[in-house]
């Protein structure tokens, strides 16, 4: 999770956090920037929050998506004295309109590549790029119209392809009824904060060293698979390699000690069962 002064903002996925590689601070802009892994297919959402819980000022957070604006989210002031709860201090952006009565959740998605001229400018620069500007804002009134996203795929000419082989796309289109959208206007010039999630494959992260290698299990801990000695005398190891006569001699002789040490025990425990049977009366008085 990226934070600035009292903002905190992530990019969820499966209701989880993703992490953040590579963070840098740009403090003259008021931006964080940071690396996560995309993964195709998988439905994400942006969720930002605001700990100053003495916060009496609306604000909203305005999303780009791969340099499009996708939408916005608003968080509305908190009253005097009112109890700082989780959903009035979090914001959570996780659909776009694509019209006036249905939605579609955010993905990760493959990028489409094409060879035809037409679309040889259409790779936009900030793809690979999710963006979250947060504004202070003033209430200005409420209106049916919203911010249409179109849901076409992104397709770029394979002669501009960036590094990402992902973009943002779109999951399966939700109905909803009309509902009425908040219009706002910002306050100042600048955001309070911009925090930029650049996103590729974690594969790629790895090989450009923006993310640590997997963790690997250490070998201290591995444990060897017991021997079974009960095997049949075989002179070959399951390997197609036959065993020489010097490790088929000691292999013998610990068939030979470990049964000695079955027959110690047995012997051992016939005594004990004897004696327990032996005084095996309640005394009374």
């Amino acid at each position: 999770m990226l934070s600035y002064g009292t903002l905190r903002a992530c990019i969820r996925v499966d209701g989880q956090a993703l992490e953040s590689y590579g963070i840098e601070m740009f403090p003259e802009e008021n931006k964080v920037t940071c690396w996560i892994a995309s993964e195709a297919g998988k439905t994400f959402s942006v969720v930002w929050q605001d700990i100053n819980h003495a916060r009496q000022y609306h604000q909203t957070g305005d999303v780009t998506l791969d340099g499009v604006h996708g939408g916005g989210q608003l968080m509305r002031a908190l009253r005097f004295n009112e109890p700082p709860t989780y959903q009035r201090c979090t914001a959570e952006f996780k659909y776009v309109n694509t019209s006036m009565n249905s939605i579609r959740p955010l993905t990760f998605s493959r990028l489409q590549l094409t060879d035809e001229d037409q679309h040889l400018d259409s790779a936009h620069a900030e793809l690979g790029e999710i963006s979250l500007a947060i504004w202070p804002v003033n209430v200005i009134g409420m209106s049916h119209q919203r911010k249409l996203v179109s849901a076409k795929g992104t397709m770029v000419h394979e002669r501009s392809k960036k590094a990402s082989s992902h973009c943002v796309g779109f999951g399966e289109e939700i109905r909803v009824p009309p509902q009425q959208v908040i219009n706002v206007a910002r306050v100042g010039i600048t955001p309070t904060a911009t925090f930029v999630f650049r996103y590729r494959p974690f594969d790629r992260l790895v090989a450009d060293g923006i993310a640590p290698l997997p963790m690997q299990p250490s070998r201290g801990t591995k444990r060897e698979a017991p021997v079974d000695v009960s095997e049949p005398e075989d002179n070959n190891d399951g390997t197609g390699l036959d065993i020489d006569d010097e490790t088929l001699r000691e292999l013998n002789a610990l068939k030979a000690q470990v049964r000695r040490l079955e027959e110690r025990i047995s012997t051992t425990r016939s005594g004990k069962r004897a004696k327990i049977e032996s005084s095996d009366t309640m005394w009374s008085q």
